[in-house]
């Protein structure tokens, strides 16, 4: 059955995410995971190498990063006519999708610190957290994130101002204010299930398991060497939207979200859209697709 729109949209509106939601579609999520888990074995070479070269400070942690344009199983996602739906009717059409990242935790990945995905306007326009009209988020669970799966939280209502808290801060930040602590809101998630969210919302992961000696805090959760190989986890998949017409900056460095001293991840590796492109498929990419029969 379909979910309801008067439903769905009401939360989005109160708290600045819905769901969860059941894709039509799980057939295609074991395909998923294993594009996941080859680009997470990919990474662990590429970084190996950088310390046997004395390199270290090549390492990377983002090389999971904006990989739909490059495999077929993540564009079947995409078209997922429960997904597509439930996006079209909080967000509109004409949506394009710019940015994606997989999130895998097992024992000894520490928790991704309290983050929005809010990490440019409009070109060089300045960043609006509560400008709802634009700029949007989902993730899907590849596998279950239950409470104890590195869970994700996320505070209600952070689309909107909140009285006694001030969003002229780091996009991404370890502790939040006493104030907001009453709205951090789990959000477990079952394989197959997804949700959407304005991209100015806060939310975080929690470290897997919840083993404290454990924790490497970093907003990509940094894996402990010992942590290798992995044995068992969790996969998550996120994707960031805006509206077609937006001008997508090369860097979003350069335009920090909230104070000027504030940090803004940089749109990782490319110094020109022109660079973001993978056998002629640029990352920024057509969301919504026609309705059956349109």
């Amino acid at each position: 059955m379909a979910p309801d729109p008067s439903h769905f949209t009401g939360q989005l509106h109160r708290d600045g995410l819905a769901g969860p939601f059941d894709l039509a579609d799980k057939s295609g999520l074991d395909a998923v995971c294993e594009v996941a888990m080859e680009l997470k074995a990919l990474q662990r070479q590429q970084n190996r190498l950088a310390r046997l070269a004395g390199r270290p400070g090549q390492q990377r942690w983002t090389t999971l990063i904006n990989r739909h344009m490059a495999f077929d199983a993540i564009g079947d996602l995409f078209r997922d006519a429960t997904l597509q739906s439930v996006v079209s009717e909080c967000f509109g059409p004409d949506l394009l999708i710019w940015q994606t990242t997989f999130f895998l935790k097992y024992a000894g990945v520490g928790e991704n610190k309290w983050h929005h995905d809010r990490q440019f306007e409009n070109g060089s326009d300045p960043i609006d957290l509560y400008d709802t009209g634009n700029h949007f988020s989902f993730v899907i669970a590849l596998t279950d994130l239950g409470m104890d799966q590195g869970r994700l939280e996320y505070v209600k209502g952070s689309h909107l101002p909140i009285d006694g808290f001030d969003r002229d801060m780091p996009r991404i930040s370890g502790e939040l204010p006493e104030v907001v602590h009453d709205r951090i809101t789990p959000l477990p998630l079952g394989r197959g299930q997804f949700a959407v969210f304005h991209s100015s919302v806060l939310h975080r992961s929690l470290a897997y398991g919840h083993r404290e000696e454990d924790w490497r805090p970093g907003y990509f959760g940094t894996p402990s060497p010992e942590s290798w190989p992995i044995k068992s986890g969790r996969i998550s998949f996120a994707a960031r939207l805006v509206k077609k017409g937006t001008d997508i900056p090369a860097r979003s460095g350069s335009n920090p979200a909230g104070a000027t001293q504030a940090i803004a991840e940089p749109i990782p590796y490319y110094d020109a859209l022109s660079e973001q492109v993978q056998a002629s498929r640029s990352v920024v990419m057509p969301f919504n697709q026609p309705p059956p029969g349109g």
